[in-house]
């Protein structure tokens, strides 16, 4: 049995939550229920939950107060907000799942079912300390990403790609120490994240890290030319945007 704290100060948001636990997940128990910060913190560290559904707005401070105030971070975590503000990208950055209320039943089962295998797998990713980080950068090249892989969630620094390139449902990431990281998601999922922070998508199989742009060769055909020597052609249709950004 999957043991669950909920941390909520809306009495009508908990009652969702808690009846979602019930009527949806036979394994989940609800253990607990907070709706302030300290309570929190006191709840989450006495209790040792494995599964924590987050509320970002507490009325005393937020969810991420809560997170910074813990001494451990050893469980899954599931956000829950009302405010589809910037918080939601250092999510995505982050690989961690978040529900915006209010909740969707099939939302709902598909976060807990992630949380689910991770806990079945002990799969422990520092998505949690990694959310936090990103929270605390400037949006930029100093934020980390998850990278979600066949055996689980890869964080790198965003400076430390150089380009991706799109092979079907897969993204292959080369890093600048020249390793290659193979990601089980298409490039289409990663676009938004990284073109909002110096990355650029030159083509249907290319998004380059402009910081690592050596030079633009014009033709009927152009390609950049990357630090590590690759040669990605720019497509017709996304060479104004590149020239621009270039």
């Amino acid at each position: 049995m999957i043991q669950a704290i909920v941390v909520e100060d809306e009495e009508k948001s908990l009652h969702v939550i808690s009846d979602l636990i019930k009527q949806l997940t036979a394994d989940v128990e609800l253990v607990g229920a907070a709706g302030s910060v300290e309570k929190s913190v006191l709840l989450i560290e006495s209790c040792a939950p494995q599964l924590v559904f987050l509320d970002i707005q507490l009325t005393d401070g937020t969810g991420f107060d809560v997170l910074r105030q813990l001494n451990a971070r050893n469980f899954e975590l599931i956000c829950t907000t009302a405010y589809d503000n910037y918080a939601l990208e250092a999510f995505h950055f982050s690989a961690i799942d978040y529900l915006l209320k209010p909740i969707g039943i099939p939302e709902f089962e598909a976060a807990v079912e992630r949380a689910r295998k991770r806990i079945s797998e002990k799969s422990r990713v520092p998505n949690i300390d990694t959310l936090l980080y990103n929270l605390s950068m400037q949006a930029g090249q100093d934020r980390r990403i998850g990278i979600a892989t066949m055996s689980g969630i890869e964080f790198i620094d965003l400076k430390d790609i150089c380009w991706c390139s799109s092979e079907g449902s897969y993204t292959h990431f080369q890093l600048v120490n020249k390793t290659k990281l193979v990601s089980t998601r298409n490039m289409g999922h990663y676009e938004a994240l990284l073109c909002a922070s110096n990355f650029c998508r030159i083509h249907n199989a290319y998004i380059i890290n402009l910081r690592f742009t050596q030079r633009y060769i014009r033709g009927k055909k152009g390609y950049v030319v990357m630090s590590d020597g690759a040669q990605l052609e720019v497509s017709q249709r996304r060479k104004g945007d590149f020239l621009d950004r270039f």
